[in-house]
């Protein structure tokens, strides 16, 4: 099985590096995947000629609202979270998309076996791989429950092998 039979196909769902965070998460929210409509976690970036700039993931999203250097430490006394998160993403949503995505992307070809794709998700942890041609051409991402309900659909086949 090749890549291209399983990949999520890019059309509208993709996301401007010159967006601001808010139009991205909203984007992100109304675009559903799957039978059950669920929203997407993460979502390419295409610049110009629709090549491949980054990614943007709910974690993207959430370390802009929650820098890594704040720690809850229990020294602090008097120190109150409250109101800080509303605080921060009112701050957060009018950054560009370009400085909060992943740029340092992995890719996939849609020719390549949906093996090498799986493999390399899991080695590298990855919640989504875009599929890029040659060419540079983003054409498709897929999601690590793509791989999934891959596996599934061949596991729970009434076909014997």
């Amino acid at each position: 099985m090749q890549v291209k039979e399983i990949m999520e196909p890019i059309t509208t769902n993709w996301l401007s590096p010159d967006m601001t965070l808010q139009e991205a998460v909203c984007k992100m929210e109304e675009t559903k995947w799957g039978p059950f409509g669920a929203s997407v976690n993460g979502m390419v970036v295409l610049g110009e000629g629709g090549k491949l700039v980054g990614v943007l993931s709910l974690k993207n999203v959430i370390r802009a609202v929650i820098p890594s250097y704040m720690v809850l430490d229990e020294k602090l006394g008097g120190f109150t979270w409250d109101g800080m998160i509303e605080e921060r993403t009112e701050r957060a949503k009018g950054k560009k998309v370009a400085e909060v995505m992943s740029a340092d992307v992995l890719t996939i070809a849609p020719n390549d076996s949906t093996m090498r794709c799986a493999d390399t998700m899991v080695e590298h942890h990855l919640q989504r791989i875009p599929v890029v041609e040659k060419s540079g051409k983003v054409v498709g991402i897929v999601h690590i429950r793509d791989m999934y309900m891959a596996i599934t659909d061949l596991m729970c086949s009434t076909k014997k092998p």
